[in-house]
């Protein structure tokens, strides 16, 4: 959910170490397999537990089969009977239903750029302090990250940061405060905020109200600090050009961000495993990755929307039990931040689908792949769990190398850490072979 991250733009949400934050929310213990379709017995097995479930899933497969007049009726007929001021299971039919009115229609863009929003400033600044201030969703990620930048960090006297995605900075200011009390004085702070280039004609502006306000809590908290703001796609990035400018040690932080970076079956290039590839060639301490744990990746249009459904379920059933129900501010959480969401898993196709997450399995295939290689969490469990005040059927669990966010027993968000794979000196045996040889 990097969109929260950046409706936060520093001017506008103070949030600080004693604040509450919150982050991107997901979650399905189980789906679909990649390109399979639900067997009669998901269906009927969703129907047995949520009837919506099984409303939502037969509009989705009389889409897939081209079957438009029976998907219509029963979209309308969602629509009709499901108020977005229900209970979680109507509010999240709701979502769903417009979504697969827009696949009918014949929308296949999904339109994934969340700065195209209906609420106003003042409606979305509202909104995330009430997710920042009511769920444990993006704190867990901020919190689970930090615990490993500090570990990685330790007897350092300065240290560089790069952070993709920074939105309006609110991780850093929990960063800083740890750094702060640490025994001997804190190291000086370089933090390299990447993210989008605001539309207008002054495209850092947002990076600036972040540098400022990450700044602003540095000074209280006399930790040395610097900031450098970089206006572009990750894509884009000049990765060697970042790392020149200081000597000091890194940590590249992607919290809620790489979901949004294509695979090789998108763009042949500009992808997920080039990103960490160049991550990888500037020999960082550590890299922090905290996502979404459910898969809209690769999956196809059907096994793709059980999973969504799952996914998002399990996140508005979150909210029900955490927030106040007839609320503005969640009204725009559920309907704006992941509506959205939902409408670009749903109908996004090809480079269209920029809501592209996947699960843990397959974000640590991939890091192994690219030449990664993990770092314990379980040591930042109880710092994390003690940080969260958790309740409403939350939980932290580590299943290594992973932290999960967990309610109900369904794992939400994962966070990981990891770094550049150590490649280990040869063995006598092989030394004693190339001498001979030679």
């Amino acid at each position: 959910m990097t969109a929260i991250r950046r409706y936060a733009s520093s001017e506008e949400a103070p949030v600080g170490p004693g604040t509450h934050i919150e982050g991107p929310a997901s979650g399905a213990a189980s789906g679909p397999g990649a390109g399979q379709q639900p067997s009669s017995g998901t269906r009927q097995t969703h129907s047995r537990r949520r009837p919506f479930l099984s409303r939502l899933l037969a509009a989705g497969e009389a889409i897939d089969v081209g079957d438009h007049e029976r998907a219509r009726a029963l979209v309308e007929g969602i629509l009709r009977t499901e108020p977005d001021t229900g209970d979680a299971s109507e509010r999240i039919s709701g979502v769903f239903g417009r979504a697969l009115l827009a696949r009918l229609d014949g929308d296949r863009s999904g339109d994934g750029n969340l700065y195209l929003r209906s609420a106003g400033p003042r409606d979305m600044l509202a909104a995330f302090q009430l997710l920042v201030h009511a769920t444990p969703l993006i704190r867990f990620g901020y919190l689970s990250a930090n615990a490993a930048i500090v570990e990685a960090f330790q007897g350092e006297d300065e240290v560089h940061v790069i952070d993709i995605g920074v939105g309006g900075g609110t991780q850093w200011p929990f960063l800083l405060h740890r750094l702060a009390s640490r025994p001997g004085g804190p190291p000086r702070v370089r933090l390299t905020g990447i993210d989008l280039p605001c539309r207008g004609p002054d495209p850092e502006q947002r990076l600036r109200w972040a540098g400022a306000f990450i700044g602003g809590w540095a000074e209280r908290l006399n930790v040395p600090f610097e900031f450098h703001g970089v206006a572009s796609s990750v894509e884009r990035v000049d990765w060697t050009r970042i790392a020149a400018r200081s000597a000091a040690p890194i940590a590249v932080n992607a919290a809620f961000a790489l979901h949004h970076v294509p695979d090789a079956s998108v763009h042949p290039t500009a992808n997920r495993d080039t990103i960490l590839t160049r991550i990888r060639g500037l020999s960082p301490r550590v890299l922090t990755l905290v996502e979404p744990d459910v898969e809209h990746n690769a999956l196809q249009f059907l096994p793709r929307l059980s999973e969504a459904i799952a996914h998002y379920y399990a996140v508005f059933q979150a909210l029900e039990a955490l927030l106040p129900p007839h609320i503005a501010a969640r009204e725009t959480i559920e309907q704006v931040f992941f509506g959205q969401e939902v409408m670009n898993v749903v109908v996004g196709e090809g480079a269209a689908r920029v809501e592209r997450h996947e699960r843990r399995g397959a974000w640590q295939r991939r890091l192994r792949m690219n030449g990664f290689e993990p770092l314990r969490v379980s040591p930042h469990e109880p710092l994390v769990r003690g940080g969260l005040r958790l309740n409403q059927g939350f939980d932290v669990r580590t299943d290594e190398p992973a932290l999960l966010l967990m309610r109900n027993g369904v794992s939400i968000v994962a966070a990981s850490a990891w770094r550049p794979r150590q490649v280990p000196p040869p063995s006598r045996f092989i030394s004693g072979l190339f001498r001979r040889a030679g």
